[in-house]
C-alpha cells in the first residue's frame, strides 16, 4: 500500500518550481536597465565635456575641468556599480528560470537570457566608456572644438 502525498501538490511538483516574480524581474531589468544606465552614462559624459570645452573656448570657469572629472568619475562609480548589480541579478535570475523551465523553447526562460546576455554585454560597453573617459584626458577631447 502505498502512502499519498503529504502536501497538497502532486509528486514531482517541488522538482521545477515557477520562476518567482523578482526573477522574471530581474530579467526584464537586465533586458531594459542596464542598456538605459549606459546611454544615459554616454549622454551625461558628452554633455558635460561639450559644456566643460564651451566653458574653456569662452575661457568661463564654470563647470571646470576639475569639477566635470568629479562629476564624471562619481557618475561612472554609481552606473557601473548599479549595472554590476542587475547584471549579477539577471544572470542569477537566468541560471534559476532554466532550471524551472519544464521546455527548452520557454519564452521565460528566453528572455531571461536575453535579459542577462544584454546586461553582460552592457556592462562591459560601460566600463569601455568609463575606460576612455579616464584614459583620455578631457582637455584632449576640446581640440575638436577649437
Amino acid at each position: 500500500m502505498t502512502s499519498a502525498p503529504t502536501s497538497g501538490q502532486p509528486t514531482g511538483a517541488g522538482s521545477h518550481p515557477e520562476p518567482t516574480r523578482a526573477q522574471r524581474v530581474a530579467g526584464w531589468l537586465g533586458l531594459c536597465a542596464v542598456p538605459l544606465i549606459w546611454l544615459l552614462h554616454l549622454a551625461l559624459g558628452v554633455t558635460l565635456v561639450s559644456t566643460a570645452c564651451a566653458d574653456a573656448v569662452t575661457h568661463d570657469p564654470m563647470p571646470g575641468w576639475h569639477g566635470t572629472q568629479w562629476i564624471l568619475g562619481i557618475a561612472s562609480v554609481c552606473a557601473l556599480v548599479l549595472a554590476l548589480a542587475i547584471a549579477y541579478a539577471a544572470g542569477r535570475a537566468w541560471r534559476r528560470i532554466a532550471y524551472a523551465a519544464k521546455e527548452k523553447r520557454d519564452a521565460t526562460r528566453f528572455i531571461a537570457w536575453c535579459g542577462a546576455t544584454t546586461s553582460v554585454a552592457f556592462t562591459f560597453g560601460l566600463a569601455f566608456s568609463i575606460c576612455i573617459l579616464i584614459a583620455v584626458p578631457i582637455e584632449r577631447l576640446c581640440t575638436v572644438f577649437d
